[in-house]
Parts: C-alpha cells; structure tokens; sequence
C-alpha cells in the first residue's frame, strides 16, 4: 500500500490564475463606479421635471374633457350666454384667467365680451355654474394639521360647514366665438368653442405682433416675458383689427442679442395691418377648438 507524506508540498495554482485583485484594478473600478453614479444623480433633477410635466398634461387632458362635459351638462353652450347687446360682437369669454376673476377689464380689443352672468350685472351664467369652484379641478384637496395623532384633518370652507377645501390648481376658461360675425346670435347659430387649460390662475400679458420678413416682432422684447408668456409650442390668442380673435399656436420665439424678440406661428401666414394685438398667457397647458351648434 502507498501512504502519502504528511509533509509533501502544497499543489502550485494552475498557470495564469491568481489570488486575488491588484490596488490598480480596484482604483479603476472605482473610478467607473463614480462616473456612473454621477451621470445618474445629473439626470434626477430632469427626470423630475420631465415627470411634473407629464402629471400636469395627464391632468389638463382630464380636465379638458372635464370642462366640455361640464359645458353641454350645465348649458354654458347657448345663445343666451351673450350679451343682451351682442349683436357685432365676435366672441364672449368665461371661466378662470380668460376673465381675470370675473371683471371688465378682461380682454382688450373692443369684440370680446364677458358671458352674461359673469359680473353681477347679468345672471345667466351665475345660475348655471358656481363661479368660485366650477372652472377648477377639484382633486388636490387640502389638510390641516392633525390635533391628535397622526392623520390630517380634512378641511372645509365657511368655518367647517361649507364643502371640501382644495388648492387652487389646473382650472380653465372657454371662449365662444361664432362663425357669422354679423348679427345677432341666437339658437342655431354656429360657434366654435375654445378651452383652455392652465396650471393655476396666473397672469396675461398684452403682446403687440409687427409683421418683418416672415415673421413677426414682439413687444415688449424682453426675454423674461417671452419664455412666460409666448415660448415655443404654447399659444397666443390674437385679436386682428379686422378678423376673430382666433388662438394660434407658436411654431418658435426667440430673443437676439441686440434684445429684439421675435416669433413664428404654426400654419397661418401673417395678419393684415401693420401691427395686431395678441395676448399671451402664463401657464397655459391645453387649448382644445370644437364647432358646436349653440342652444
């Protein structure tokens, strides 16, 4: 029989494997680990713009068809919405921020008319619709701080007796503008309904529009008020001096060095005149156009 030595010596690795990693292996390992980390932590703060972007147009799409349905149940979409004295007059505005919170002083350009109702001069529009809650998307509600424990308390208007409380967020506004511009309006007459959809009752912002090669100047020039009121792919509702306020869609806007502003529209060539009134408003989401046949 054959007994093996205790002391034999240890078996040698096989040819061209080792123990283990050298310090250089892993400093570079590192280094690629940090890189990557890196890119990935620079791509968080768009990411999360992007994903804020996205929850505003999947609300402002909800409200959109929110606000139609809204429209036909409550009987926004009649004649008597106008004015007792519209005859002349293009259109008629009524909502959030088309109207700056129900006052005259709403849209420059002479042919457009809050709706019937929406002071308290008239009382059309007043009976169909609650003017503070009607025009908003009523799914951000607010809380007040628990008292007890740890869940919020709900929150309530007039003291604790009124309806839900919710912030004041996605609301809308809608335009009729008929598509006879002579005459009185009455049932049977065809309008088209504009409605757009804003991120929360912001500001508007007078934009005069000088046609130049193509294009058209704006003024005032500045860049701030260019990227809030008239950046690319938003739209601007322009009131031409001989035509119906009609919303266009900006194609481009830009500002140059030298301070000037300008901007494209998407489709349309340019007014007539030498300048057109256009207005311009922060934090517009949605404009959805629909031809109805008013009641």
């Amino acid at each position: 029989m054959f007994f093996p030595m205790l002391n034999s010596p240890p078996v040698p690795p096989p040819t061209g494997s080792r123990a283990g990693f050298s310090l250089l292996e892993v400093l570079v390992a590192c280094g690629i680990l940090v890189i990557g980390l890196t890119s990935i932590a620079a791509i968080l703060p768009a990411a999360s713009s992007r994903l804020a972007e996205a929850t505003a147009e999947d609300r402002a799409g909800t409200l959109a068809a929110n606000a139609y349905a809204e429209a036909v149940a409550r009987g926004l979409l009649s004649s008597d919405i106008f004015p007792a004295s519209s005859s002349g007059t293009t259109c008629v505005v009524f909502g959030r921020v088309l109207t700056i919170n129900g006052t005259s002083t709403s849209i420059p350009g002479g042919r457009v008319a809050l709706a019937s109702g929406t002071t308290v001069s008239g009382t059309v529009l007043l009976t169909r619709i609650d003017q503070a809650r009607g025009f908003v998307l009523e799914d951000d509600l607010t809380y007040s701080i628990p008292t007890t424990g740890e869940t919020p308390n709900n929150s309530f208007l007039n003291s604790g007796v009124g309806p839900r409380e919710y912030k004041d967020g996605v609301c809308w506004g809608g335009m009729l503008t008929p598509t006879v511009l002579t005459g009185t309006v009455g049932p049977g007459s065809v309008a088209t309904l504009s409605l757009a959809v804003f991120k929360k009752s912001g500001d508007m912002q007078s934009l005069t529009l000088t046609p130049t090669s193509g294009y058209y100047s704006v003024l005032p020039a500045d860049a701030q008020t260019r990227k809030k009121y008239a950046k690319g792919c938003s739209y601007l509702l322009v009131l031409p001096t001989s035509a119906a306020p009609t919303w266009q869609r900006i194609n481009a806007s830009w500002t140059t060095v030298t301070g000037s502003t300008f901007l494209t529209f998407t489709g349309t060539q340019l007014f007539s005149g030498s300048t057109t009134l256009a207005i311009g408003f922060e934090g517009l989401l949605r404009l959805d156009e629909r031809t109805i046949v008013l009641d």
